[in-house]
């Protein structure tokens, strides 16, 4: 397109709505609205384009840099964005955008970019399960139909489509507009489109119908899993943060239009999309501004970290988000790496950061959000912007290839538009480019939408996959959509994914923002007989040559606690105490209690010497109510009262699933490797659980983090137990019954943890 082309704008008489006027664009082909703050806070509205780019599936080359002279197969649609016509006489006035390339670049298309093959899912770091089958049931018997009702998604990666023309919105002025790159061949074709636009704006709107569910996916235990793993990667130097997804399924019939303009009505998105490619339909309601140029300057705004809006303690939640130092590390981590890929097509020097940690209200939820600034040089387009930075950073991790290889490895199947990009390149406006998340993928009979969080070292996996349906819920409620029946947690159904209160404690109510105190999920009726958290929280470390034992990790779970259960931080000098009372002892144990009092935590610290034997090699299978035992109570009178002289509690959920002892984790070992169950609401995350996650994949022992059945253990299978103080203890005796001797796997691991130490 190098003819000279004229913008010209023509404002439209009415005031309807952009929903209604949407609904009459239902029939056309290629309808694209982007709905928000596009365009300097406008709405646009495109159809029936001039033409269409996509890419096409097929093997991919080495991963492309800019300035190279082609791009690899899936990523060839990006050449389409230097196809722009030489406008002449642009009018005053910031915002108009007369047209351009509009549409959706897909996740698949930034896989090329990093070199990774086309369809190829790797998932060997899968561990087959112990009973010899690959993956597990969790995780195989998904029902993942595509957007067309085939298996996997077959519509093109990316979808770009030429319009020589907008219907746009200004939402300052209240002003409608028609904006045309005009030529002379296609000027009775707009002239006519113009008055089809105006008649569209007076004439009334037609409601369709639409319905979608129960949405399946939401399970905990495959999120859970492929959490833990990436932990695992994590504190093995492999990475630093993977963004990792569950995906949520479900039948769809109906307008797809009709389900935007209500959600985006009820929403109010910051970077609403909706895009027909004639094959798929995306829906979407993302908060994250992914890539802004406007003249030579580019801007990116990377979201990381969230907590709830509830319309009851908005405030507090804010505060919370304000003060974590879990979520101000991921954020910054994402910084930098939107940084590095700036800097890779920007000017050297110009890249900045404006703005960073701002806390931002946005659909549901609270955002903290940064900001990234640099200067495209003359020479460089926005193929090679996006090639550069594509995909965002923010939903995929860092260092970002590893990032991606790991999502391959551990989401259960490929993602499609979901961390892709949305938006425009007009060759008068500039670029804007949003983020693909809150988004429905739609198909001729099925509907998706994803959600998912960055995993970084200090993720609990249960909270990680709340934070999943916590982005998914706003979305569901304004469709009026809801999650299947079947999705539960521990007999919790999944929808209700609100976190705990916190616990008061006499004069902490003003400061804390709760006036009553907190059981956490106990059963109705269970009064004192079950553990009370505002007794406080421990940790137990074992004292080893006057060396404390993983006192970090036990610290960092004993912070993840204390904030969640009370809203506070570690006293800022427990570990100067607590290093000081492990002085002149050899082998002991030290145990801190930290209590909530008003708005500060009283601490405790004992030390006492080891004397005999510390691990219990024997277990009697018990049951326990259903609650929130991943907090490591200081009242332990339940615990206590449930074992039974010289063995130990095994127990045992409803469905017949192993969970843990009272003293320690469980780990049930076969011919295959390892098995333990998930790190959900039901278990302590033990310290020594994780390290031997930590030695097995050091060892590349098989494991899978996944329910384990009482019935496994009694079929012969090996079992031995975690503690902070008995280490690995392998267990002799079920109920009375032998259990299989220690084999060489559990000796390796004990070794290698005795490396660690």
């Amino acid at each position: 397109m190098t003819h000279k082309t004229e913008i010209r704008a023509f404002r439209l008489a009415g005031d309807r709505p952009v929903a209604e006027v949407l609904r009459g664009f239902a029939d056309d082909a290629g309808v694209v609205c982007l709905r928000g703050s596009w365009a300097g806070g406008s709405d646009l509205i495109a159809s029936e384009p001039l033409t269409v780019h996509s890419g096409q599936a097929g093997d991919v080359p080495a991963a492309w840099a800019p300035g190279a002279e082609g791009l690899p197969a899936q990523a060839a649609v990006l050449t389409a964005l230097r196809e722009q016509p030489l406008v002449v006489g642009i009018p005053p006035g910031p915002h108009y955008v007369g047209g351009g390339w509009f549409g959706v670049l897909g996740y698949p298309t930034g896989r090329a970019l990093h070199g990774l093959p086309d369809g190829s899912v790797d998932r060997s770091d899968r561990a087959t399960s112990l009973d010899g089958s690959t993956p597990s049931d969790s995780l195989a018997s998904l029902d993942r139909p595509g957007l067309d009702g085939s298996a996997p998604l077959d519509r093109p990666a990316s979808w770009l489509a030429y319009y020589d023309h907008v219907l746009r919105y200004d939402r300052a002025q209240q002003v409608w507009w028609f904006e045309a790159l005009w030529t002379p061949e296609r000027a009775a074709e707009l002239a006519r489109r113009q008055r089809l636009f105006a008649e569209r704006l007076r004439a009334p709107a037609i409601r369709r119908s639409y319905c979608a569910g129960p949405f399946t996916g939401a399970a905990p235990d495959p999120h859970v899993q492929a959490v833990e793993r990436c932990i695992t990667h994590i504190r093995a130097g492999d990475i630093f943060q993977v963004n990792i997804a569950l995906r949520l399924d479900a039948e769809f019939n109906g307008s797809t239009v009709d389900l935007f303009a209500d959600v985006s009505d009820e929403l109010r998105p910051a970077f609403g999309a909706y895009v027909d490619t004639g094959s798929g339909t995306l829906a979407g309601f993302s908060p994250e501004l992914f890539l802004r140029r406007r003249g030579r300057t580019v801007t990116t705004a990377p979201i990381k970290g969230t907590r709830p809006r509830t319309g009851i303690a908005d405030d507090r939640e804010a505060e919370v988000l304000r003060d974590s130092v879990k979520d101000a590390a991921e954020n910054v981590m994402i910084v930098d790496l939107m940084r590095n890929d700036l800097g890779r097509v920007c000017g050297p020097g110009s890249v900045t950061a404006p703005a960073l940690l701002e806390i931002q209200p946005h659909p549901g939820v609270w955002h903290l959000v940064s900001t990234v600034a640099g200067v495209l040089p003359d020479g460089l387009d926005d193929a090679d912007l996006i090639a550069a930075t594509f995909p965002p950073g923010s939903v995929t991790g860092a260092p970002k290839t590893r990032a991606m290889q790991l999502i391959d490895t551990y989401e259960d199947t490929p993602r499609q538009a979901f961390t892709g990009s949305v938006g425009f390149v007009s060759p008068v406006y500039g670029a804007e480019w949003s983020v693909t998340i809150r988004s429905f993928e739609i198909g001729a009979r099925t509907i998706t939408l994803w959600a998912g969080g960055g995993i970084t070292v200090d993720s609990v996996p249960i909270e990680e996959w709340r934070e999943c349906l916590i982005k998914a819920r706003p979305l569901l409620r304004a469709a009026g959509f809801r999650l299947a029946a079947a999705a539960y947690l521990r007999g919790e159904p999944a929808a209700e994914v609100d976190r705990p209160p916190q616990v008061v404690s006499a004069g902490g109510a003003a400061s804390l923002g709760r006036t009553e105190s907190w059981s956490p999920g106990w059963p109705a009726g269970s009064g004192g007989e079950l553990p009370d958290p505002a007794a406080g929280v421990l940790e137990t470390v074992l004292v080893r040559g006057g060396h404390l034992v993983a006192l970090a990790d036990h610290l960092a779970r004993l912070e993840r606690s204390c904030r969640e259960l009370y809203g506070l931080p570690l006293p800022p000098d427990l570990i100067a105490m607590v290093t000081g009372r492990a002085g002149g002892f050899s082998d002991a144990r030290l145990r801190i209690v930290l209590t909530p009092v008003g708005e500060r935590l009283d601490v405790e610290v004992t030390v006492a010497p080891l004397t005999g034997p510390t691990g219990v090699r024997q277990l009697v299978t018990a049951d326990r109510p259903a609650g929130v035992w991943r907090h490591k109570y200081a009242d332990r009178r339940w615990l206590a009262a449930a074992e039974q002289g010289d063995a130990l509690p095994l127990f045992v959920d409803a469905d017949g699933h192993v969970l843990e002892t009272s003293r320690g984790n469980v780990f049930v070992v076969g011919p295959d490797g390892l098995r333990t169950p998930p790190a959900d609401d039901a278990i302590l995350p033990g310290v020594t659980r994780r390290l031997v996650l930590d030695a097995a994949f050091d060892l590349g022992i098989p494991l899978r983090i996944e329910p384990v059945p009482l019935a496994l253990i009694r079929s012969g299978y090996g079992v031995f137990t975690t503690s902070a103080i008995s280490r690995l203890t392998h267990i002799d005796m079920l109920d009375g019954e032998p259990l299989p001797a220690a084999g060489e796997l559990e000796r390796s691991i004990a070794a290698a943890m005795c490396v660690r130490e």
